[in-house]
């Protein structure tokens, strides 16, 4: 469910909530854990961006005034079976449920706040999340451990890019993953990106590279490079 309206002129405040199954996309049947509470609230001090721009990367439409919004969601997920709320892999343990095999289940709380400015070709696109849950360690009905762990932790991505008139982009992009080393063990990696972009039919025909290195504390670094197309109908 959505709602807006406007503050003055072009300042626009949109709000959203959502309630659905706490185990994510393709579960066609069924609900082994509890259900997921979402709202979302949008911040346009510009006003509207051209073609729904604030949900989608790079500025094609080359906007002609200033335009920002800045987001912010909170979402609940309540008795959540897998490791990462409604994605990862599911915390199966000793209990017994009928037809199905036992979960071990915990509340997953998260925030992401996110922002988007585009004008005359420049864009910019920042995400934060942050992940924490009641009881990160899946137990079975004795209370030894699993092994399973949720997936806390924070990150930050950032990307700026300018469209040429030829339609051809750069951009580069900086991201990093903090995960709670107490829980997962792991060390935070950083990844420093730089890309090229030809957009032929906007984001329907598009073929894109770009180079990365990856930085992991305490692990080896790694350079990877990428190469693909994509096509949408």
């Amino acid at each position: 469910m959505r709602h807006h309206f406007t503050v003055g002129n072009k300042f626009l405040i949109r709000e959203k909530i959502a309630f659905s199954q706490g185990e994510g996309r393709n579960i066609t049947t069924g609900n082994l854990g509890g259900h997921e509470y979402t709202a979302r609230i949008e911040l346009l001090p510009f006003g509207s961006f051209t073609g729904d721009g604030e949900y989608s990367g790079s500025d094609l439409k080359r906007e002609s005034s200033p335009k920002f919004m800045i987001a912010s969601i909170y979402d609940f997920n309540n008795n959540t079976v897998k490791t990462r709320g409604t994605q990862g892999s599911y915390m199966v343990n000793d209990t017994y449920i009928p037809n199905y095999l036992g979960h071990y289940e915990t509340d997953i709380k998260t925030l992401f706040i996110d922002a988007v400015f585009k004008y005359k070709g420049f864009s910019f696109m920042g995400e934060y999340a942050d992940r924490a849950s009641a009881d990160p360690f899946a137990k079975n009905s004795n209370g030894t451990l699993t092994g399973a762990k949720v997936q806390d932790g924070k990150a930050y991505n950032m990307q700026a890019g300018y469209l040429f008139k030829s339609n051809y982009e750069v951009a580069a992009r900086y991201t990093s993953i903090e995960l709670d080393k107490n829980i997962t063990g792991k060390n935070p990696e950083n990844q420093y990106t730089l890309g090229l972009s030809k957009y032929i039919v906007g984001h329907k025909l598009k073929v894109q590279t770009d180079v990365s290195y990856l930085s992991k504390e305490g692990g080896t670094d790694q350079v990877m490079w990428r190469l693909q197309m994509d096509i949408h109908f």
